[in-house]
C-alpha cells in the first residue's frame, strides 16, 4: 500500500488558485465543476483579521466512504493508494456522493462520477502531481509521510480526518 501523503502548508498558501486552474485543466473538466477547491477561513476581529487558505480535494482515504456506499463496487482503492471510480461500472446513483464526507465527487452534466484521481498516472511515472507542480509557493507536495517537513510548522488539530484516514496533513506555523 503506497504510504504517501498530500501535504499543504496553510501557512504558505496565498489563494492564488493555481492548483485548482492545474487541475481543472489537467483533466478538462467543465466551468461549474472544480476537484479540487481552495476554501477560505477568516477568523478575527478588525485590525487583526486573519485568513486561510486550505486546498481540498479527494484525500484518497485508508477507509473510504465511497466504496463503502457504492451499491456496484464502482469505487475501489487501487494498490497504488488512489481510490479510483470506474465509470463504465457507475449507475449513477450518487451514494458516493452523499456518503464523502469532505465534499469531493461531483456529477459532471452527462451524469458521470468525477473527483480528484491523484495524478496516478503521472506518480506512476515518478512525476508530482500536477497541483504540486503547479503551486508557485511550494505549499503543496506528495510524499511519504516521514519526509514531512515540520520545521517551523506543526499539524493543524483543528482538521477533522472523520476517522476514515485521509491522507492529507494540513501544516500551520507554531504560534
Amino acid at each position: 500500500m503506497n504510504k504517501q501523503v498530500f501535504m499543504i502548508d496553510l501557512a504558505s498558501c496565498t489563494g492564488c488558485y493555481t492548483c485548482m486552474v492545474a487541475c481543472k485543466d489537467r483533466l478538462n473538466l467543465q466551468d461549474d465543476i472544480n476537484v479540487l477547491k481552495v476554501d477560505e477561513e477568516e477568523s478575527g476581529n478588525y485590525p487583526d483579521i486573519k485568513v486561510v487558505y486550505r486546498p481540498q480535494h479527494c484525500f484518497h482515504c485508508e477507509k473510504p466512504a465511497c466504496t463503502e456506499a457504492c451499491p456496484v463496487d464502482a469505487i475501489s482503492k487501487e494498490s497504488d493508494g488512489f481510490v479510483k471510480i470506474d465509470e463504465e461500472e457507475c449507475i449513477g446513483c450518487g451514494e458516493c456522493v452523499e456518503a464523502c464526507p469532505f465534499d469531493a465527487i461531483y456529477f459532471s452534466d452527462d451524469d458521470l462520477p468525477i473527483k480528484c484521481d491523484g495524478c496516478a498516472d503521472e506518480v506512476g511515472l515518478g512525476w508530482k502531481p500536477v497541483c504540486v507542480r503547479s503551486c508557485p509557493m511550494r505549499a503543496l507536495d506528495y510524499l511519504p509521510l516521514e519526509e514531512v517537513n515540520m520545521q517551523n510548522r506543526i499539524q493543524d488539530t483543528d482538521f477533522d480526518d472523520k476517522g476514515i484516514g485521509p491522507r492529507i496533513v494540513y501544516l500551520i506555523r507554531k504560534e
